[in-house]
């Protein structure tokens, strides 16, 4: 759009790090495709230039520099080694604060006007909202190696090689257990859990789940013995908005949220016998209709039941 609208031969936008002092090129746009880009440089700076360049920031003020200009003002200073001669520079803040700088540089030939000023006035806001998307990514790029440094870290001490906790006594007590594990993982039929509260049969469904095909899908565990009665419906199925009082907007039911996972149902033998049958349907061919829907919905769910019942 700039390059529509004025002479452009380079667009450059850089950050201020005020934590560490510096100056960092994010972006480089160069009108022509010459030779390679120059680097993203780096530029550490005294935490005072830091802080004078800022609150020429917060002023929100263009400075245009002519190549024949010999004063050093605190905005062309900022720029990277790479840009010399002429060039606008616009201040880039962001509602949460982040700061940066925005460079247009005209061809040597090129006469800048006041129209072309108020280009780059323009461009400002959108270039900022971009620059505080950029600072968004990168912090949550750190946090994420941060936690996966922590995991490797914490697997170490443990002298394990991955996250999944292994099941106590798979290779003694419980062997033909998993044995039976094993056999189930490679089809896609529902599954009951048979055992006392408290055996570990929450432990036993997620070993079915992380060993099937569907191990990258989510696994959704639901206590159906805490489900109220009245609440059934619209906890398993979901409901549509206005469907009844309070009702506000519509809610996808645990069979919809677990979609190509699966959904272990704990305790289902509290279910009433009416939910029970409801739940056949969804067995059978896997289509269910929310609470006051008209439409039949269909999901690809595998489902680990388990009871303490006999």
């Amino acid at each position: 759009m700039a390059r529509r609208r004025m002479p452009l031969a380079r667009l450059v936008i850089r950050r201020i790090e005020r934590e560490r002092s510096r100056l960092e090129t994010v972006a480089v746009a160069s009108a022509t495709k010459s030779g390679e880009e120059p680097p993203r440089e780096t530029t550490q700076w005294p935490a005072r230039d830091i802080e004078r360049l800022l609150r020429w920031c917060r002023r929100g003020e263009m400075y245009h520099a002519t190549s024949h200009q010999h004063g050093k003002h605190i905005a062309r200073t900022a720029a990277p080694s790479f840009l010399q001669g002429e060039v606008m520079v616009g201040p880039l803040v962001s509602a949460h604060e982040t700061a940066g700088l925005l460079f247009l540089q005209p061809p040597p030939s090129a006469r800048v006007t006041a129209e072309h000023e108020r280009v780059c006035q323009a461009l400002l806001e959108p270039c900022a909202v971009a620059l505080d998307n950029d600072h968004r990514l990168h912090e949550l790029q750190t946090l994420r190696e941060a936690a996966e440094a922590d995991t490797r870290s914490l697997l170490i001490r443990l002298g394990r090689e991955e996250v999944a906790a292994p099941i106590v006594g798979a290779d003694r007590g419980l062997r033909s257990v998993m044995e039976r594990v094993a056999v189930v993982t490679r089809s896609d039929v529902p599954v009951l859990l048979l055992g006392e509260t408290g055996s570990g049969k929450e432990v036993i469904a997620r070993a079915i789940h992380e060993r099937s095909p569907r191990a990258q899908g989510p696994f959704l565990r639901v206590n159906c013995g805490a489900i109220p009665s009245e609440l059934i419906d619209t906890e398993l199925f979901g409901h549509e908005k206005g469907s009844f009082t309070g009702a506000t907007a519509t809610r996808r039911g645990w069979f919809e949220r677990a979609d190509e996972g699966t959904l272990f149902l704990d305790e289902i033998g509290e279910l009433p016998v009416a939910a029970q049958v409801r739940l056949l349907r969804v067995l059978q061919d896997g289509s269910f209709e929310r609470v006051g829907g008209e439409h039949a919905l269909k999901v690809d769910v595998r489902i680990i039941a388990a009871t303490h019942r006999d």
